[in-house]
């Protein structure tokens, strides 16, 4: 165990995800690399303190997602019925969020239920396996932020609860935000996008903050994020050339890049920034992509592209949403 440092928060991560990239690419499991990368960076990226009722959350959560997917196995043929259940999740979950209860297991259901759902939409998908290796995916993860954590401490600091909000606020908030994401699970059900996960993520993530000013402002910081992210994958590509699949020198740049990301976090202030959208975004790219049959350059340009096209049109119809709610609002 190193002495308490707030620089030991940026260690956590980098090692944490690394240790993740390992065990996917150890255990070949590179179809489902993105969960081991992406759940580490989500534990110790968003949760300041991993407490036994956080674990709780986290588990619990993951489970709904999971269970969601079963339902999608079974009812994915009734699209309109579906789409109904997937909304009554989405309203069920931001509810929680906008009363500021169990927020951990609402952005996680909310976060990993989009993302379970947008892998079952491949037609080549086996829910049974996809779940097996998510869930153990999520333990790894559970391991990797309890040993990162017990090895590089924090000096404690006290966790800032957001201001409650008023009842009408609540139900306008999750209202909308719930509509935009189930569109998303709509849109992406719809259109042969398979390769766009950081996309439909990103239409997510962006909605957590749910008031409109601070939907604009993820969308805004996640597009950059992204760019931010894809450059660094780009980058490496060009600097390791063909040695990118070497897995040591892969797990380098990973682990350099995260550093990079993790501390500007840090500079940045808690919560989901430019530098989370950077370290998800080379997450879900050095998970996902970066494989013998993969071009990884392509991969992050269509990161870019892909990415920006679905932030912008969220933002837009989140102003479509908000604008008549803004104007019965009383002064």
């Amino acid at each position: 165990m190193f002495a308490p440092s707030p620089f030991n928060k940026v260690l956590r991560l980098a090692f944490g995800a690394s240790l993740g990239l390992l065990l996917a690419k150890l255990t070949n499991s590179d179809q489902w690399g993105v969960f081991f990368t992406i759940s580490p960076v989500l534990l110790l990226g968003l949760i300041p303190r991993l407490t036994p009722f956080v674990v709780l959350q986290y588990c619990t959560a993951n489970l709904l997602a999971g269970a969601m997917v079963l339902l999608y196995s079974w009812l994915g043929a009734l699209s309109a019925v579906m789409s109904l259940l997937v909304f009554v999740y989405f309203l069920w979950l931001f509810r929680l969020m906008a009363k500021g209860t169990l927020f951990v297991f609402a952005a996680i259901a909310i976060i990993n239920g989009s993302i379970f759902l947008h892998f079952a939409s491949y037609p080549s998908m086996d829910p049974g396996q996809m779940l097996s290796n998510a869930l153990v995916a999520v333990l790894m993860a559970l391991l990797i932020a309890g040993t990162m954590i017990g090895l590089f401490p924090v000096p404690e600091q006290p966790i800032q609860l957001p201001p409650a909000k008023a009842a009408l606020e609540q139900q306008q908030q999750s209202l909308v935000a719930a509509s935009l994401a189930t569109l998303s699970f709509v849109v992406f059900q719809l259109l042969d996008l398979q390769d766009s996960l950081s996309a439909q993520a990103s239409s997510i993530l962006i909605l957590l903050p749910m008031s409109f000013t601070g939907i604009v402002q993820a969308g805004l910081k996640r597009a950059s994020g992204v760019l931010l992210g894809s450059a660094y994958a780009i980058a490496a590509q060009v600097l390791l050339y063909d040695n990118y699949q070497h897995l040591p020198l892969t797990l380098l740049a990973f682990f350099f890049g995260l550093l990079i990301f993790a501390r500007a976090q840090q500079l940045e202030g808690p919560g989901s920034g430019v530098a989370f959208g950077g370290m998800t975004t080379m997450a879900i790219i050095f998970g996902q992509y970066v494989k013998p049959d993969q071009d990884l350059i392509y991969s992050a340009l269509y990161r870019i592209s892909s990415v920006s096209i679905a932030v912008v049109i969220t933002l837009v119809l989140a102003t479509l949403l908000y604008l008549p709610l803004e104007r019965k609002s009383p002064a």
